[in-house]
C-alpha cells in the first residue's frame, strides 16, 4: 500500500511538481515537509534559555530564531495562508517541548487571540492553528480562553514602551471558570519584546489562572 502512494504521489509531482515553499525549487514527491534541504538547514534552533517576562514567574520558551529563511516563512504562513507550513512548524516546536519537557506541566493549551478585524483579514489565527495540532499531539485540552477587544496598532511599527501602551487592557478572559486553578500553556508565533505575552498572561493570571508558561515558534533577538 505505502508503495502504491509513493507512485502515485510521483505520478502526480510529474504533473504539478511540489515545490519548496521556502525557496520555490522543485522537491522529491515523497517530501513531507514542503521544504527543501537547504531551506531547513537555515533555520536556526534557539538555544538560548527561557526568557522570563516582566510578569513575574512567567517563562518564554522559543524554537527557533526570528530571522532569514524562517522570518521569511513565518510572514507565509501569517499573511500569504501557506498553512501547509503547519507541519514544519510543528515539528520544530514538539522538538523544542522534547528539550525543556516542564511545558508538559499545563491543564490547559490556549492561544494569543487576534482582534476580530485582523481576524477577517487573515481568515484564520497562525497561533490557534499550532496550538490546536500541539494540543492534539500531547492529549491537552485546547481552549480559547482569551479575547482580544482592543484593536491595536502592529507591534512591530512601535518601540518596546509604545507596546507596552498599545497592549493595555487590549485582552479578557472570556471563560475564566476555564482557567480557574489552572496550569495554561499559552502559544504565539514570534517573541520579539514580549510585550504581548507579558499582557496575555497577566490578564490570565489577575482572573484565576495558577500558572502561566508561553511557547513560541520564533524568537527575535534584541
Amino acid at each position: 500500500m505505502q508503495e502504491l502512494k509513493a507512485l502515485a504521489k510521483s505520478f502526480i509531482n510529474l504533473l504539478y511538481p511540489l515545490r519548496c515553499l521556502g525557496c520555490s525549487k522543485q522537491l522529491d514527491a515523497l517530501n513531507e515537509l514542503n521544504l527543501c534541504d537547504q531551506c531547513i538547514a537555515a533555520i536556526k534552533k534557539n538555544a538560548m534559555p527561557p526568557f522570563e517576562l516582566d510578569t513575574p514567574s512567567v517563562m518564554v520558551y522559543s524554537a527557533c530564531i526570528y530571522e532569514g529563511v524562517f522570518k521569511e516563512l513565518i510572514h507565509g504562513f501569517k499573511y500569504n495562508g501557506k498553512l501547509a507550513l503547519a507541519k514544519i512548524f510543528v515539528t520544530l516546536l514538539e522538538s523544542c517541548i522534547k528539550e525543556n519537557p516542564e511545558m508538559l506541566e499545563a491543564d490547559v493549551v490556549t492561544a494569543v487571540p487576534l482582534h476580530r478585524s485582523r481576524m477577517r483579514q487573515r481568515e484564520f489565527n497562525q497561533s490557534s492553528v499550532l496550538a490546536n495540532k500541539l494540543a492534539g499531539i500531547y492529549g491537552l485540552p485546547v481552549k480559547n480562553v482569551l479575547k482580544k477587544i482592543k484593536k491595536t496598532k502592529y507591534q512591530n511599527e512601535l518601540t518596546k514602551s509604545e507596546r507596552l501602551v498599545n497592549l493595555k487592557n487590549a485582552f479578557k478572559v472570556c471563560n475564566p471558570a476555564a482557567i480557574e486553578g489552572k496550569r495554561i500553556l499559552l502559544i504565539d508565533d514570534v517573541m520579539t519584546t514580549g510585550a504581548t505575552l507579558s499582557e496575555c498572561a497577566g490578564t490570565l493570571l489577575s482572573n484565576g489562572a495558577k500558572k502561566v508558561t508561553c511557547l513560541t515558534l520564533a524568537r527575535g533577538i534584541q
